[in-house]
């Protein structure tokens, strides 16, 4: 196995971004963090972040990504010193909120990745999704190459995935998902479906479109245009999500009519934030 080359080192502001707390909020699944360095993966470029007193040093292996897809990616084109503003100015519980999670950015994800992530995610955990990912990835995607004695994969392709057997595909922990999986990604060879379909709809016709497939339901199809497409009038409603209304806001039932009342303004940003600070209290 070869190693991986450097091809690039960038540089991220801290500035409204804190990196641990935006890979650690539930919306990614492939980064880890070994002796204080975030590595992860892009499309097919590997990244290892340092934090420095100059902010978060990038390096970049293997595929050169560039400084225009990273900051796309951590969705550093947006201001969310206004928008956060606004959430906190909504009620206690949001601006305690804001003030835990402070630095949470709404990543910018590969689409099929993102699909596949959070299909694999109903009724799932963080570490068993991770699991299974990574063992999904070894077994159908391409070797990018070796760092630090590590071996990273890119993502399966979805006509990988759509010749595999049912049975080939029944990697750890992925149990009845393993035919939502096959079925999704035959889908979407077999009908030459483009993912970049959602993009050109509005929020409402986004939705129903990723739900013809098949382990897509209301809160999976919530997180995929979430983190996949910066559709920010998503709001997913998971059990996290339904017990930080319970306790939060006295909400027992009909969650969605009442977070689509309530969350007029960034309702997408709001949500990951009360999520991310239901979690931490919790751990």
């Amino acid at each position: 196995m070869r190693n991986l080359a450097l091809v690039e080192k960038l540089t991220l502001s801290k500035h409204e971004l804190d990196i641990e707390k935006t890979l650690d909020c539930g919306q990614c699944f492939r980064w880890t963090v070994l002796g204080g360095v975030h590595m992860g993966i892009i499309e097919r470029s590997v990244l290892m972040i340092r934090d420095s007193e100059a902010g978060y040093d990038v390096e970049v292996y293997g595929e050169p990504l560039g400084e225009d897809a990273l900051f796309n990616y951590f969705d550093l084109d947006r201001d969310y010193s206004v928008i956060l503003e606004v959430l906190s100015n909504k009620d206690d519980h949001m601006a305690r909120a804001v003030n835990v999670g402070k630095g949470i950015r709404l990543l910018k994800q590969p689409l099929f990745e993102t699909l596949i992530s959070f299909i694999l995610s109903s009724n799932n955990n963080i570490p068993k999704i991770k699991m299974t990912l990574e063992a999904l990835c070894e077994r159908f995607g391409e070797p990018l190459g070796m760092l630090d004695g590590n071996i990273f994969y890119a993502f399966p392709t979805p006509e990988t995935l759509a010749n595999a057997s049912l049975e080939a595909l029944k990697v750890k922990a992925i149990g009845y998902r393993a035919k939502y999986l096959s079925e999704t990604a035959k889908a979407i060879v077999d009908q030459e479906l483009d993912l970049n379909t959602p993009f050109h709809m509005d929020y409402n016709t986004a939705r129903t479109w990723l739900k013809q497939f098949h382990g897509v339901g209301d809160k999976v199809a919530d997180c995929i245009l979430l983190f996949g497409y910066s559709k920010m009038e998503a709001f997913p409603v998971d059990t996290w999500v339904k017990q930080m209304l319970s306790e939060y806001y006295g909400v027992e039932s009909k969650h969605e009519m009442f977070v689509r009342y309530y969350f007029k303004h960034y309702p997408g940003i709001a949500q990951q934030y009360l999520f991310y600070m239901i979690r931490k209290e919790r751990r």
